[in-house]
């Protein structure tokens, strides 16, 4: 093909660098990508020199992971006390989402929580006592995400919380993540107060054991297909799973009914499952038991953890275990659910949540739902765009998962530090957006810091000798 003949076609341009370039380009028709990009290795000389001697290491074990992530079977197994079920919980354990830290550093909301979950357990009897009890290293204070927990939010679990279980039928991992409690709960959003209370009791007493019994009687709920069916409904499956929420609530509510409650118990499991983003908490443990079956492959660059606490955001690597890579939690920009909050009001990432992303959903599936990109102002090729961009920092695609509009191909998965530092591009990821005051004030999309990713490739080349 010659010069004349290639613009006598219709062209699809990708742009690097300067907006503008691409902005001129799509007011006159023309398909475009713009690609985020920074200089290589965020201009580090030595960690460019790391990057050439990494690729022959790691890509046998990339590629294993890779299969084991899109081979995955996850089935919500049961909803049961976390001391029941979660590896290492102790009574006087209490998880919190993002990489560790120490109490005097947490944000305020967080630690409100912990003081929470304190009184929930009932090892104080006032805050004071409480916030005594945690000074004093009475309290075991670990992030969720050591533990195989994903905590959304202020990621609060306690040793009676419930939590849904979900098991990797071809690994045998299992994941877990508390059920959300509506749009003011203690786990997720830090709230808490008698009516929480009441709450929370009623799921450890009645709901959570009537679900249990009914997935026990039925060997489990396969969610893999749902959350398909959800990707092809418009779902991205992190701020919105609508779709796969009602796919889910109609195989188990006949489940229930069959299962001869009384009426009082049926309507408070209905109620219990209805509640507004219910499947979060099951994908995200569905997240979970994924990236417990691909830790610790040795030599791999593939991301097996985001997440952040509201101070500090951290990342791990397969191949460099369950160490974890801090950096400054960033920032969520979106929309806000009024005009009464600010910027200001709100919290940098606080969550586990960014656990989707991980596996290839959420931001990475932008495309599957432009609804989600609104929340910030963007249209349908900006959706577009995002999945396309993300597509360049990940090793394959997840076409479990097909995507309408991108000719039913899957988002890419398989976060590859190695490819994040090469061209500079970052994980974007999906989330709410969380009051310092506690509560969900609005919900966007946030950039992972590079700090983190050249962090773990410096582990990694003291590790392996490079």
């Amino acid at each position: 093909m010659n010069v004349r003949d290639l613009f006598n076609e219709r062209l699809a341009v990708v742009n690097i660098g300067v907006g503008l370039f691409a902005d001129a380009l799509r007011k006159q028709g023309v398909k475009t990508i713009q690609v985020e990009w920074r200089p290589p290795a965020g201009g580090d000389k030595n960690l460019a020199r790391i990057l050439s001697n990494v690729q022959s290491l790691s890509e046998e074990a990339n590629q294993k992971v890779l299969n084991r992530i899109i081979s995955a079977d996850p089935v919500w197994t049961g909803i049961r006390p976390a001391i029941k079920v979660v590896p290492g919980m102790k009574e006087n354990t209490i998880l919190h989402s993002g990489p560790p830290i120490e109490w005097e550093r947490m944000c305020m909301i967080q630690g409100k929580a912990i003081i929470g979950g304190i009184l929930h357990e009932g090892l104080a009897d006032t805050e004071e006592e409480a916030a005594r009890l945690v000074q004093y290293g009475k309290i075991d204070l670990k992030p969720a995400n050591d533990l195989r927990v994903s905590g959304a939010g202020v990621g609060i679990v306690t040793a009676s919380m419930m939590v849904n279980v979900v098991k990797n039928k071809v690994t045998g991992a299992e994941g877990y993540c508390c059920p959300f409690g509506g749009r003011a709960d203690l786990g997720t959003w830090g709230v808490y107060n008698e009516e929480i209370e009441g709450k929370l009791k009623l799921v450890e007493n009645f709901v959570g054991p009537a679900v249990d019994n009914v997935l026990r009687g039925c060997g489990g709920i396969e969610l893999k297909s749902k959350m398909a069916q959800g990707i092809l409904m418009n779902d991205e499956l992190h701020t919105r799973q609508v779709a796969a929420g009602l796919i889910l609530f109609n195989e188990i509510i006949p489940l229930l009914v069959k299962a001869d409650f009384d009426r009082d118990l049926l309507i408070r499991c209905v109620e219990f499952l209805r509640t507004d983003r219910f499947f979060h908490s099951l994908e995200m443990a569905v997240a979970i038991s994924i990236l417990n079956g691909i830790k610790n492959v040795e030599y791999s660059t593939i991301v097996t953890a985001m997440a952040g606490n509201g101070v500090d955001f951290g990342i791990k690597v397969s191949g460099l275990g369950e160490k974890w890579f801090t950096a400054p939690s960033p920032l969520i920009y979106g929309k806000y659910l009024s005009t009464k909050w600010r910027p200001e009001d709100a919290n940098p990432w606080l969550g586990d949540s960014s656990v989707m992303e991980t596996i290839g959903l959420g931001g990475f599936a932008a495309a599957a739902s432009p609804t989600v990109i609104q929340l910030r102002g963007g249209s349908l090729e900006d959706a577009i765009q995002q999945s396309e961009e993300m597509r360049a920092i990940c090793i394959g695609v997840n076409d479990n998962f097909p995507i309408p509009i991108l000719g039913f191909i899957g988002p890419p998965v398989g976060i590859d530090i190695r490819k994040v530092l090469e061209i500079g591009v970052t994980p974007i990821c999906h989330g709410g957006i969380i009051s310092k005051e506690g509560g969900q004030i609005g919900a966007g999309s946030a950039r992972i810091p590079l700090e983190c990713f050249k962090k773990a490739l410096h582990s990694y080349a003291k590790k392996y000798n490079l």
